[in-house]
């Protein structure tokens, strides 16, 4: 049985080791998608986003009615996965903390010089997607980072694209961490909202400073999540509706 934190880059380990090893070797199809979930103990969705990743990284093609079958592996695509199946682990994410305000303060002021109205409309649909989310069951991190691939698809820049969707699995296991952190995801779509609104401007300097404001922000709710969570369990979950409205009647 496969530990409860990080998941699906659990899975991606165990896949990668039988590559690595010669347990499964290029042409030969991986076991399917439910003898992975029963064999390991996780869900069908942590098995299908290990599968998604190690297809981007193309030690993988998924095939319709054939399955899962191994490549032969380049050195690349080795070193990039065992990159992705370690860096999602909490001990890893301060690095990507950092990176990421290296990252996307950048990519937010060239949105903002280059972002048409098809980049805002992609903005908008994820923020309004972030908003549902709130208001129903409070599993945001998904449309979060569809907001920050869209800023990255504003750009026009294809590596600044492939950059963040290389980052993007062991990011989806922050933000689903800090999400579940009392107002952050919330906190998030504010941010979010000005981060747009600069965009939208044209103006790379206000982009710049909302977006480095946005990181200051995560950076703080990371620190919570970490001080709720620092064995990496999914010991703390998102808040209810009912709870938020709860927690908001106190607050104020």
């Amino acid at each position: 049985m496969i530990k409860r934190q990080t998941l699906t880059s659990q899975v991606i380990e165990n896949i990668l080791g039988r590559i690595k090893s010669g347990a499964i070797k290029p042409g030969e199809r991986l076991p399917t998608e439910k003898q992975l979930t029963e064999s390991l103990g996780v869900s069908r969705t942590c098995v299908r986003e290990a599968m998604k990743s190690l297809e981007s990284l193309r030690l993988i093609s998924v095939r319709p009615k054939v399955g899962a079958v191994v490549l032969e592996p380049s050195p690349t695509a080795l070193i990039s996965a065992e990159h992705l199946s370690t860096a999602a682990h909490l001990e890893q994410q301060d690095v990507l903390m950092e990176f990421r305000v290296i990252l996307e303060v950048g990519l937010a002021s060239l949105a903002a010089q280059k972002a048409t109205e098809e980049d805002l409309a992609m903005m908008r649909e994820a923020m309004q997607a972030h908003k549902r989310a709130l208001e129903s069951d409070g599993i945001a991190h998904h449309a979060d980072i569809a907001f920050h691939k869209a800023i990255a698809q504003a750009t026009k820049n294809p590596i600044a694209v492939m950059v963040l969707e290389m980052i993007s699995e062991p990011l989806s296991e922050q933000r689903r961490l800090m999400n579940a952190v009392p107002n952050a995801a919330r906190d998030g779509l504010r941010d979010h909202g000005r981060i747009y609104k600069a965009i939208r401007d044209n103006n790379p300097e206000k982009a710049r400073a909302v977006m480095r404001a946005h990181m200051k922000t995560a950076e703080r709710y990371w620190r919570l999540a970490q001080a709720a969570n620092p064995a990496g369990k999914m010991a703390i979950r998102p808040q209810l509706p009912s709870e938020r409205q709860q927690s908001s009647k106190r607050n104020n």
